[in-house]
């Protein structure tokens, strides 16, 4: 201690409130993983159908590294602005969907059209149910949050 300075006895303090932790709403935690459900209700239907375990395999793959990227991207963009932000997803998703439709056509001409048509398949199903399951859970927080906005105003 510097000379002059007295050391003060029993001096505490309080550690700050730590927030609650935020449960998952089971809807929400569905509908955010929809695609990924939607991925394993395909798969018996691929094989009952007499589709490749190979095609499903590789749509499966396909949809999860677009996912992922998705995941990323929103990362990134979560503290631009709105209009910034909305620029870079929609620049994303559609050089995701070139990346996509491309390798859909290296497997289909490469490795076997049935493959490529199979996952192209696979793909498009899963992409469809994230995206009506995200559009859902946007649906569902606006909802709150305009709630909390008109609750807040009264």
């Amino acid at each position: 201690m510097p000379d002059g300075v007295k050391r003060e006895e029993g001096m505490t303090t309080a550690a700050a409130a730590q927030p609650a932790p935020v449960r998952a709403n089971p809807v929400e935690f569905i509908l955010a993983v929809l695609g990924f459900i939607a991925l394993i209700i395909c798969l018996p239907f691929v094989l009952v159908l007499g589709g490749p375990f190979l095609g499903w395999f590789l749509g499966a793959l396909l949809y999860t590294a677009s996912w992922a990227a998705l995941l990323y991207m929103t990362k990134i963009s979560a503290g631009m602005d709105p209009t910034h932000a909305v620029g870079m997803m929609g620049i994303s998703s559609i050089g995701r969907a070139m990346i996509v439709v491309m390798a859909l056509f290296v497997i289909a001409i490469k490795v076997d059209k049935t493959v490529g048509l199979v996952a192209g398949g696979v793909f498009a199903v899963a992409f469809t149910f994230d995206l009506l399951g995200r559009t859902t859970l946007f649906s569902i927080r606006e909802k709150q949050q305009k709630a909390a906005r008109e609750e807040a105003a009264e």
